[in-house]
């Protein structure tokens, strides 16, 4: 099967895309990366390389000679890239196009009319992927619904999130299939029966949804009482107002020697490997892989019962613990950091609910859904 996915930009800095173009590719099929972005494309991460069924195409992409780059650079600025890309779907003819963000299902359906069928991914929480497109003025929306109406098949990450999809769009059909989860082996998992008194949070340094502050802020409330504990948090930092907003903080709390930004790191065995517990404050989430790959190295997990998401992967009381506010994620935390047999059940329970979501297992699904839709 030809499958072509579409991402309008920066496709190789994204390591879920390029893991499930590979793990498709390795079922056999022929797998197009489309992308239009006059820039570079970015490196791979060092943990991955391209298959060799897997092609990478960017229509805009800067080029050597000095007059097809001048040309790629205007065309990308001021022609709009649905043009290309009916081009490209023209000559490339897939049997099926799977849509990364509304963005890309707009460049795949505008003034096109091809019949090949599309699977829009909701690759977060739908309202926080859709709610603006759904919030424009009438006339601009009713754009968008053109290219909404002709989507086959609509996929999401959890079951929770099929409910909005139905409401907002009676589509066709919704598939509920979740991000693969790369199962770790035994050597690598966190061996909690070490105690090393650390907690960790891994994700991107951000307020509003991320919020590592409210971490600080829970931990800061029994931090006397486990002055041998501390808390590290990794993350990419692309905003110097929020990380000065953090560091002083800590610094004005007396925190400096148990709380610490440890900026991006791509040791996910050493990082994971050194905590007892991966707490996660964030407010919302589509299907975090940061959590997931917590849980597959072994670690109990704590993150607030209203996170979407967050409050279906946690299971209260079995791998991890759901807090309802920031004083209760406090006594959560408390709870975990004084009870080592305890972190050691719920870390062999998140271990265990990860298998659910093996790559093959989640690669049997999406082999099932695409021979569904171009069968139809």
């Amino acid at each position: 099967m030809k499958i072509m996915l579409a991402r309008d930009r920066n496709v190789l800095n994204t390591n879920w895309l390029i893991y499930f173009a590979n793990l498709l590719a390795e079922r056999g099929h022929e797998v197009l990366i489309a992308c239009d972005t006059y820039s570079k494309l970015g490196a791979l991460s060092p943990q991955f390389t391209l298959n060799q069924n897997v092609r990478v195409c960017n229509l805009s992409g800067k080029d050597e000679n000095k007059v097809i780059d001048l040309y790629h650079k205007f065309r990308a600025k001021f022609v709009p890239p649905y043009f290309r890309f009916n081009k490209f779907i023209k000559k490339e003819n897939p049997d099926v196009i799977i849509s990364y963000f509304p963005n890309d299902l707009f460049n795949i359906t505008r003034f096109q009319n091809h019949d090949i069928p599309i699977i829009q991914m909701i690759h977060g929480w739908p309202h926080l992927v859709l709610d603006k497109y759904l919030n424009k003025p009438n006339f601009i929306k009713k754009l968008y619904q053109k290219s909404f109406h002709k989507i086959n098949t609509f996929h999401v990450l959890l079951p929770s999130f099929k409910e909005d999809i139905d409401s907002w769009f009676k589509p066709k059909n919704i598939e509920v299939i979740a991000n693969p989860v790369e199962q770790i082996k035994d050597k690598d998992v966190a061996n909690l029966s070490i105690e090393k008194k650390k907690i960790i949070y891994i994700a991107r340094i951000e307020r509003n949804v991320k919020q590592p502050h409210v971490l600080i802020e829970a931990f800061n409330k029994i931090a006397k009482d486990f002055p041998d504990w501390k808390v590290e948090i990794y993350g990419l930092r692309k905003y110097p107002e929020y990380d000065k907003e953090i560091n002083d903080y800590i610094a004005n709390n007396g925190l400096s020697l148990q709380v610490f930004m440890m900026g991006y790191t791509k040791d996910l065995p050493l990082t994971y490997g050194s905590a007892d517990i991966h707490a996660f404050p964030s407010n919302c989430e589509g299907f975090s892989l940061a959590i997931a790959d917590g849980m597959a190295y072994g670690l109990p997990h704590i993150g607030f019962k209203h996170a979407h998401s967050i409050n279906e992967v946690i299971i209260d009381g079995h791998n991890g613990f759901l807090a309802s506010d920031i004083d209760d994620f406090a006594d959560k935390l408390k709870t975990l950091m004084s009870d080592k047999e305890l972190r050691i059940k719920m870390g062999q329970n998140a271990r265990n609910d990860m298998k659910n979501y093996a790559p093959n297992v989640i690669i049997d699904k999406w082999e099932k859904l695409l021979n569904e839709v171009v069968k139809k």
